[in-house]
């Protein structure tokens, strides 16, 4: 584990041991990033880390500032980080970022043979995390 980043609840890091290896480095990396974007938007207060619907997820600490992600597997094993399907959040990121892989209105696909796009989820992260502050 990076030793800058906070100490894994129990739940979500069982939650972590259940994914195959290569998709859980993929969605541990989404979790750093995650961390970095949270630290510099004071408004959020850190983030609450826990599990919704068996899957590791990551919001705000501080309420009506910003929405949740979900990091988990599509049922094809194609890792994810997932975002509330009642928010314009997917439409803002294919805005953003056009040219990676989407799922409706709730999912940024992160497979495992194609480029990491750090710097993306970076924004995209941002976005999810400031959603009520911008509204």
């Amino acid at each position: 584990m990076n030793p800058l980043l906070p100490e894994m609840p129990e739940s979500v890091a069982a939650a972590f041991d259940s994914i195959p290896v290569g998709a859980a480095e993929r969605l541990l990396a989404v979790r750093a990033i995650a961390y970095g974007v949270a630290e510099g938007i004071p408004e959020t207060g850190g983030l609450k880390e826990y599990t919704a619907w068996g899957e590791p997820s990551l919001r705000p600490v501080n309420n009506k500032v910003g929405s949740a992600i979900r990091l988990g597997m599509q049922p094809d094993g194609t890792p994810a980080m997932f975002v509330h399907c009642g928010t314009p959040l997917i439409s803002e990121f294919r805005f953003v970022a056009s040219h990676l892989s989407y799922e409706g209105k709730r999912a940024v696909l992160l497979a495992e043979d194609t480029h990491f796009p750090e710097a993306e989820l970076a924004q995209l992260i941002e976005l999810v995390f400031t959603h009520y502050l911008r509204k």
